[in-house]
């Protein structure tokens, strides 16, 4: 009887350790990730049926399963179901840099993200004060690296032409792709799709995917995942 026990635990014992190793190793090829994505309305804007746009996700996807947020969250998840993505509208910042309070984020912030998607550029408009925008820039990437300074941070550019002020300090910075290449076909806006021409001009379902692939493919490339 004991010898039979002895070759039953002989037997299956290699089993046992090629499957906890398994786990292991799937621990380490697909970690969990905690990512913050601060944007703009490409990234978040809140319904407002008065100005045409019903939709409450990035403007202007036709569902909220189709911005670049919710499609790069299914990437992320596809990659390990734990993985958490958290999106916050920091226009604000872009337009009133100088005088933005940083503590609206503090609570984001000390979730201690893994990984910090810079989604902006659109709105950086006051190109007369480039060497402030650049010291608030630098000052909101070491307020995100507080009490958590391994954190990577991609910044992501504008989809706009003409936004050589945000650009340029981003690529700088921080580890950079520019999206100027939407601009290459029009088909990537949502023209046409929309009365309010404010809300046109922003990506449209081909255009929110563009974006989703080519930050997926940097993050891949930066060994941020």
């Amino acid at each position: 009887m004991r010898s039979n026990l002895f070759k039953y635990i002989i037997f299956f014992l290699p089993w046992v350790f090629f499957a906890c190793s398994k786990k292991e190793a799937q621990k380490t090829t697909n970690p969990v990730h905690k990512v913050l994505i601060l944007g703009n309305s490409i990234t978040y804007s809140p319904a407002n049926p008065t100005e045409g746009w019903n939709c409450s996700c990035g403007m202007a996807a036709s569902v909220a399963d189709s911005d670049y947020v919710h499609l790069l969250t299914t990437k992320f998840k596809g990659l390990n179901k734990s993985n958490t993505v958290d999106a916050i509208n920091i226009a604000e910042f872009e337009r009133e840099f100088d005088t933005y309070n940083f503590d609206k984020l503090k609570t984001f912030r000390d979730a201690k993200p893994d990984i910090i998607i810079l989604r902006i550029g659109e709105n950086v408009l006051r190109e007369t004060e480039a060497i402030l925008f650049e010291v608030k820039y630098v000052e909101l990437l070491n307020y995100l690296k507080v009490n958590n300074s391994d954190v990577k941070i991609l910044a992501v550019g504008s989809v706009w032409p003409n936004r050589d002020l945000a650009n340029t300090v981003m690529s700088k910075h921080t580890n950079y792709i520019s999206l100027i290449s939407l601009q290459n076909d029009m088909s990537n806006f949502a023209l046409g799709l929309f009365t309010n021409t404010g809300i046109a001009d922003h990506p449209s379902n081909k255009g929110m995917r563009s974006i989703s692939d080519q930050i997926w493919t940097e993050l891949e490339i930066s060994k941020f995942l």
